[in-house]
């Protein structure tokens, strides 16, 4: 637009310049003319300058002066004003009738121009006009970065707008400004970005999210508000994953973060940092909203907000593998049903057992796939089947995402309190092991000695390239998010490795034998049993009290036995 309006000012100053040598005015007709356009060009700017230092800051960066001059062309108009009064007195001190008459003309251009000038920035006096300014000026920068191609996070840290919204958001929490806040979001989740920069526009998102989660924990940003600006930046994230190739890497990266948000919070909380009142409000959006993302991920989900959850997000298997393994970190909410919509994914059938009664989804799906009988041959397990690769693929695969879940699970020994209670957001044990057993029944060893073989292929095994692990590491490529919950490598995690062999090994029914658990811990060299005793006693019920290592490990993972009790009570 802006260029647009620049090549319309040139062509009336050319036709102008035109009229003025063709029909030269004497002296006195220009100093009349000129009287009455210099006063009313005065007018117009002591108007603007009032509107200006009533609605704008000089400490505020945002909108930034550039972004204010660029819509309502201030330098364009003060320069044909400039240009007249230029011609103007050059004319009258050089006897030049069509200089003069020129300067004339042009101040009439430039109180033409002056009026709209006036008019737009009269309309940044309202709330709304300053956030459709605010909202196509970040849709700018947004699209810029988009068809960049260096990393974005160095362009974030340099590009003057990126830069200074982000600075408005972070004041605006630290003072505690609902209406700021609720504002600036908006700005960000109706900004109109193309596909192109549909990645940074979540990268932003994130940032801003993290931004005003910080804020409400430490900052006393009011968290109802807080609360209610996060949904719908995570509803906005949403969309813009729908336009994405792959939608995985961002999905993933918000269901981890929401699930590390939750978990931070009631640290802060039990701690004293937090309120109790900002920490109730942060964990019930992190459970509500991964619920929502887990509605848009599952093809036939229980119950459906808007049209768009009916569907899966996901195209390929290894979309939903890669999402699978963020979402399941952090001991997120909801991690235990996630699987029911990737069985559904994976092999274009239902998962009808209830893994509260024990069902073992990760069992079933392997026999879905590789089973010596039932074998489905649906479109949907034949791409599962060519993503995996072989049975050996599939079974590390899914021991690498209990790695990283055991070693991100919250700590047991902190107290939960009562005002934070979610019915995925518990301290109660028997959901923690339901979220354990639905790893620890995928048995693809029955022995001591092959546990210890399958613990050396999580520790020295390379990912071979067209694995599973290795296409999901290329998917995730440079995409890194503004998030404090990093991707840790499951080799970087030996301790959670001990973990993941020996609950596929630990009895799942009260007086069943633990001899091969015991066999396996026994075999293990003493650093790495201490290592994967000090991570069970933070993780499982009951391994803290015990100063032995083995029986630490034995007794904390007891807590799977806790699943199909009523079951089994009943028979």
């Amino acid at each position: 637009m802006q260029t647009w309006r620049q090549l319309a000012l040139f062509v009336c100053a050319v036709a102008l310049g035109l009229v003025a040598l063709h029909h030269p005015r004497s002296h006195e007709d220009v100093v009349d003319a000129t009287q009455f356009s210099i006063a009313f060009f005065a007018t117009l700017l002591t108007g603007e300058a009032v509107i200006f230092a009533l609605t704008f800051s000089a400490a505020s960066s945002w909108p930034s002066l550039r972004a204010i001059d660029s819509h309502i062309a201030f330098r364009e108009w003060v320069l044909i004003g400039w240009f007249a009064a230029l011609f103007t007195a050059c004319g009258l001190l050089g006897d030049d009738a069509a200089s003069a008459t020129y300067g004339a003309l042009l101040f009439l251009l430039a109180n033409i121009f002056g009026i709209f000038s006036f008019i737009q920035l009269f309309g940044l006096a309202s709330i709304g006009g300053r956030n459709r300014l605010l909202r196509r000026t970040l849709a700018g920068a947004l699209a810029r970065q988009g068809t960049g191609f260096g990393s974005f996070f160095y362009e974030l840290e340099n590009d003057p707008v990126i830069n200074s919204y982000l600075g408005t958001v972070s004041q605006a929490g630290t003072s505690n400004d609902p209406t700021a806040i609720r504002n600036l979001v908006d700005q960000l989740v109706e900004a109109e970005v193309p596909p192109a920069a549909a990645e940074d526009a979540i990268t932003v998102h994130l940032d801003v999210l993290h931004r005003l989660s910080r804020a409400t924990l430490a900052g006393g940003a009011d968290p109802v508000q807080v609360s209610a600006c996060a949904h719908a930046l995570i509803d906005s994230v949403i969309r813009h994953c729908r336009r994405l190739p792959d939608p995985a890497p961002p999905l993933g990266a918000l269901s981890r973060y929401l699930a590390w948000l939750a978990n931070t919070a009631l640290l802060m909380s039990v701690r004293g940092v937090a309120s109790n009142r900002a920490a109730r409000e942060l964990v019930a959006l992190t459970t509500d909203a991964r619920l929502k993302i887990l509605r848009c991920v599952d093809p036939d989900p229980k119950s459906a907000t808007t049209r768009d959850e009916l569907g899966t997000i996901f195209t390929k298997p290894l979309q939903v593998l890669l999402w699978s393994g963020d979402f399941t970190e952090f001991h997120g909410a909801h991690q235990a049903s996630a699987l029911y919509g990737a069985y559904e994914i994976l092999t274009g059938t239902k998962f009808m057992g209830n893994y509260w009664d024990g069902a073992s989804i990760l069992t079933q799906l392997r026999q879905a796939l590789y089973g010596d009988t039932d074998v489905l041959s649906t479109p949907e397990a034949v791409a599962s089947r060519a993503a995996f690769g072989s049975p050996e693929e599939y079974d590390h695969f899914w021991a690498l995402v209990t790695v990283t879940a055991l070693a991100t699970l919250r700590d047991t020994r902190l107290p939960h309190p009562p005002e934070l209670v979610r019915p995925e957001f518990t301290p109660d044990h028997q959901l923690l092991g339901a979220y354990l057993r639905t790893f620890a029944t995928h048995r693809y060893f029955a022995t001591a000695v092959q546990g210890r073989e399958a613990l050396l292929s999580l520790v020295s095994r390379a990912d071979a390239p067209g694995s599973p692990a290795a296409e999901i590491l290329r998917a995730r490529g440079s995409n890194t998010y503004r998030v404090p919950a990093p991707l840790v490598e499951p080799n970087q995690r030996p301790a959670a490795m001990v973990l993941a062999i020996a609950c596929r090994l630990a009895p799942l029914v009260p007086g069943d034998d633990d001899t091969e658990l015991r066999a396996f811990l026994a075999s293990l060299p003493s650093p790495a049993l201490t290592a994967a005793a000090r991570l069970a006693a933070r993780i499982l019920p009951g391994a803290a009290a015990e100063s032995d290592p083995m029986e630490a490990i034995t007794v904390g993972l007891k807590v799977l036995q806790l699943i199909g009790a009523h079951t089994r009570e009943g028979t």
